[in-house]
C-alpha cells in the first residue's frame, strides 16, 4: 500500500549559539547558523517509519530562510525529495505565513496523503502550524503521536493519552502533529551530514507554487530577537576616556531600566 507521505520541517537558529544580550535584553543570534529544528526529527523518524512500512518514499519541505541547511539534516532521515521554498516575502513571516507557504507547496506537488509536522519551532514556536495546514488543506488533524504505522488497508497512529496510549484509525487525507517526547530519533553524525550534502535540492519561489500574497499574519509579535549587527554600531558607547564612557553606559542603562 503505497502513498504520499510529506513532512514539513523548519529551520531554526542553533540553540546552541543563541546568546542572550543582557543589556538590551534582546535575542542575539547573529552568531547561530540555522538549522533543522530539533523537534522536527521527531516527524521525520515518523515518517521514515511509514514510509517502510507501507513501501513508500517520502518527501520534506521546508520554506524560510536556513531552509537548505534544514533540508540536509532531513535527508539523513531519508527523504527522498528535497524542497525549500525561498522568497523574500518570507522573510519575517510568522506562523500563518509559513504554514499558508507549506500548504501551497503541498498542493504544487500534487497533495499527499499522510503531512507530518513536528509539535512546534524550538524559535518561537506555538505549535500552531499542523492547524493551520489541516485547515489550508482541508485534512483532518491529530496530534502527539509517538507512532504511524499501517493497518489494513489503511493506517492507523498511536497517540499521547491523558492517561494511556490510544489507537486510533486514521482517514486520508491527514496532518500529523508528532509527540514532543516518546520517540527515539537518531543521531545526526558529521559523517551523515556529509553524505547528506550531496543530495540534490529543489528550490522553488512562492510564485513557483502558486502561494497567494501577501502572507497572512496573525499580527504577533515573536519576541525579543536581534539578528542584525549593524543595529549594535549605533549603540556604542563612547567617550574621550574610561571614566566618560562608564558615565555614558550606566546612563543608557538607566533609560531602560537595567540599573
Amino acid at each position: 500500500m503505497t502513498m504520499r507521505i510529506v513532512t514539513c520541517v523548519a529551520a531554526v537558529p542553533n540553540p546552541d549559539k543563541v546568546k542572550w544580550d543582557r543589556f538590551r535584553q534582546l535575542l542575539d543570534v547573529q552568531d547561530a547558523e540555522p538549522v533543522l529544528n530539533p523537534f522536527d526529527r521527531n516527524a521525520l523518524e515518523l515518517s521514515a517509519d511509514l514510509a517502510k512500512q507501507s513501501g513508500s518514499a517520502f518527501e520534506a519541505i521546508c520554506v524560510g530562510a536556513g531552509a537548505t541547511a534544514a533540508l540536509r539534516e532531513a535527508a539523513v532521515f531519508g527523504a527522498q525529495r528535497l524542497i525549500a521554498i525561498e522568497d523574500d516575502a518570507l522573510e519575517g513571516a510568522d506562523e500563518c505565513g509559513v504554514a499558508a507557504a507549506l500548504s501551497s507547496a503541498v498542493r504544487s506537488i500534487g497533495g499527499a496523503d499522510v503531512i507530518l509536522c513536528g509539535p512546534f519551532a524550538a524559535a518561537f514556536g506555538s505549535g500552531a502550524v499542523p492547524g493551520l495546514i489541516s485547515a489550508h488543506l482541508d485534512a483532518s488533524l491529530l496530534v502527539d503521536a509517538v507512532g504511524v504505522q499501517t493497518s489494513g488497508n489503511g493506517i492507523s497512529a498511536t497517540l499521547l493519552g491523558e492517561a494511556s496510549l490510544q489507537q486510533i484509525e486514521i482517514a486520508t487525507p491527514v496532518v500529523i502533529a508528532a509527540a514532543p517526547y516518546g520517540i527515539k530519533a537518531r543521531a545526526i553524525s558529521p559523517l551523515l551530514l556529509v553524505k547528506a550534502a550531496k543530495r540534490a535540492i529543489e528550490s522553488m519561489t512562492l510564485a513557483a507554487i502558486a502561494c497567494p500574497l501577501p502572507l497572512p499574519s496573525s499580527g504577533a509579535v515573536d519576541g525579543p530577537l536581534e539578528s542584525n549587527r549593524a543595529k549594535k554600531s549605533m549603540e556604542l558607547i563612547e567617550g574621550p576616556d574610561a571614566m566618560a564612557r562608564a558615565i555614558t553606559l550606566v546612563g543608557a542603562l538607566r533609560e531602560r531600566s537595567a540599573v
